[in-house]
C-alpha cells in the first residue's frame, strides 16, 4: 500500500496558504525528477528545459494557492501539476513553430535590412540600448546571467558559486533576472 504524501490534497494546500515552507520544498522535490523524466520522454527537451518547466509549474501552483484560486482539487496533486506542465511544453512548442513557419519572411526581412543603409544605425541604436539596460541590472543578475549563459554553468554550479541556498533559488532568481531585462527593454529609450 502507498502511504499518501499528505493525509490529504486539502492538507498540503492549507500548509502551502498557510506559508508552510517546508510544505512547499516537499511538493517541489516530491515530483520533480519524476517530471523531469516524464517531460524529457514526451517532448524530447532538455534536462535544463524540463527543470525550467518545472520550476514554472511550481511557480505557477504556488501563486494559485497563495491567492485563493485553488483551494481544492478535482484530479490529485501530480495530475494537476503535469497538466500545467504539458500546457507550459505546449505553449513552448507552439511558438517555435509560429517561428519556424515565419523564417523564410524573416530571412527576407533581413536580406532588406542588410541592403539599407539605415540597417547598420539601428543596430548600433539596438545593442546600445541594450548594453544600457544590462548595465542597470543588479550585481547579482549579472553575474549570475553570465556565468548561465557565456560560462555555460548548470544550475547547481550556479547555485554553489553564488551561495545560495539550491538550485531552485537560482533557478528563480535567474528567471527573475530576465524579467527585468524584458521589462527594462519595453521602456522608451531616453534621448541623449
Amino acid at each position: 500500500m502507498r502511504v499518501s504524501f499528505y493525509s490529504s490534497e486539502k492538507d498540503v494546500i492549507d500548509r502551502i496558504r498557510q506559508g508552510d515552507g517546508q510544505a512547499m520544498e516537499k511538493v517541489y522535490f516530491r515530483y520533480r525528477s519524476e517530471f523531469v523524466r516524464w517531460s524529457r520522454g514526451k517532448f524530447g527537451i532538455t534536462e535544463e528545459d524540463a527543470l525550467d518547466h518545472y520550476q514554472d509549474v511550481l511557480t505557477i501552483f504556488f501563486e494559485k494557492v497563495m491567492n485563493g484560486s485553488i483551494s481544492l482539487l478535482n484530479s490529485s496533486l501530480k495530475t494537476y501539476l503535469f497538466g500545467i506542465g504539458k500546457n507550459r511544453v505546449k505553449q513552448q512548442f507552439d511558438s517555435k513553430m509560429r517561428i519556424s513557419r515565419h523564417e523564410e519572411g524573416l530571412a527576407e526581412h533581413y536580406r532588406f535590412l542588410a541592403e539599407d543603409k539605415g540597417a547598420e544605425l539601428v543596430y548600433q541604436e539596438a545593442k546600445s540600448q541594450a548594453k544600457m539596460v544590462f548595465d542597470s541590472l543588479g550585481k547579482g543578475c549579472k553575474e549570475i546571467l553570465r556565468l548561465f549563459y557565456f560560462e555555460k554553468k548548470s544550475m547547481s554550479e550556479i547555485a554553489k558559486i553564488m551561495g545560495h541556498k539550491s538550485e531552485g533559488v537560482s533557478r528563480t532568481t535567474k528567471k527573475r533576472c530576465l524579467e527585468k531585462i524584458r521589462t527594462k527593454s519595453k521602456e522608451p529609450v531616453p534621448n541623449g
